[in-house]
């Protein structure tokens, strides 16, 4: 009996989408060309808005490292767009190894990169659930009000579990193997500044406005409620991104709510086209301005402590 691992499902399926997506591509191509034609000014305005998106991202996780550093975010940033890219040739953003790996160059250990990345992470789940009961709120619709109140309470509980947590561990005294990794666990929970929390929101923000720009000029009736909740769905699926560059899922997530929004499948289609292409645009835009050495003659070294 022939065993189908998890691995070859993966496999089959991103080979599914590529050829889904390339089949879709040549039946509608004559549209799809004339409409990204009518959309270079929205192409060019996504591009710039996820450029300053990455600036934050690449800021809010040197905010998050919880060490004494000497990195600029013109310098990380380009870092952060090169494992972008590299997320596209494996599952489970690989790109996470690429800017730890980097990390460790600049006199960072392995344990602090991960652990600014997992306090990134949490901090922008946590935000997506306030995120989505905030756009279902401003939907205006009343079926939106439950689960809206749902995502709200899960906000609540989360924060209140983390300060629980927090006293747990300072309380702790068995099992042994628990207690003697009482410290990381702790790390793990903590180093989550103000700034930080605002670094993410910004993110969310800058977000919200790029889907809600390119919906808009796609002639979508879409809200800021509902673009902000695309938002939240998509950053929300990236984070456990089971397909390179999570493939297939953004997508769906694009098109899906364009053609709620009262787009045509081919409109839809474009649109999801365009804001991918625009998210490897921007990173190779940061990628080629960052083209000179990291460190120059007069600049001090890591410092990390």
């Amino acid at each position: 009996m022939i065993r189908i691992t998890w691995r070859a499902w993966r496999n089959a399926a991103y080979l599914l989408l590529i050829v889904v997506a390339a089949v879709l591509i040549v039946l509608w191509w004559p549209d799809l060309v004339r409409i990204w034609r009518e959309q270079a000014l929205t192409f060019v305005g996504a591009v710039v808005v996820m450029v300053c998106g990455t600036l934050v991202q690449a800021s809010n996780f040197l905010v998050f490292l919880d060490v004494k550093h000497s990195l600029r975010v013109q310098r990380f940033a380009r870092i952060w767009a090169l494992s972008a890219l590299a997320n596209y040739v494996a599952p489970l953003q690989p790109g996470i190894a690429m800017r730890v790996g980097w990390l460790t160059k600049q006199g960072i250990s392995i344990a602090e990169g991960l652990l600014a990345m997992w306090r990134q992470l949490v901090i922008s789940a946590w935000i997506s659930l306030i995120g989505l009961s905030a756009g279902l709120y401003l939907t205006g619709d009343p079926r939106g009000r439950l689960p809206a109140i749902l995502f709200a309470l899960a906000w609540v509980v989360a924060f209140v579990l983390r300060k629980l947590w927090l006293k747990g561990l300072n309380r702790l005294t068995w099992p042994g193997w628990l207690v003697s990794r009482k410290v990381l666990l702790q790390r793990a929970t903590t180093g989550i500044t103000l700034r930080g929390i605002l670094g993410v929101l910004v993110q969310y923000a800058l977000g919200t406005v790029v889907l809600y720009w390119v919906y808009i000029r796609f002639g979508a009736d879409i809200g800021i409620g509902q673009a902000l909740i695309l938002a939240c769905l998509v950053y929300a699926s990236s984070m456990v991104a089971v397909l390179p560059g999570n493939l297939g899922v953004t997508e769906a997530i694009y098109m899906l709510g364009g053609h709620g929004f009262g787009l045509s499948v081919a409109e839809a289609g474009a649109l999801a086209v365009l804001l991918r292409v625009s998210n490897i645009a921007s990173n190779g835009l940061l990628i080629l301005c960052g083209a000179m050495p990291f460190r120059g003659p007069d600049e001090p070294r890591i410092n990390a402590s």
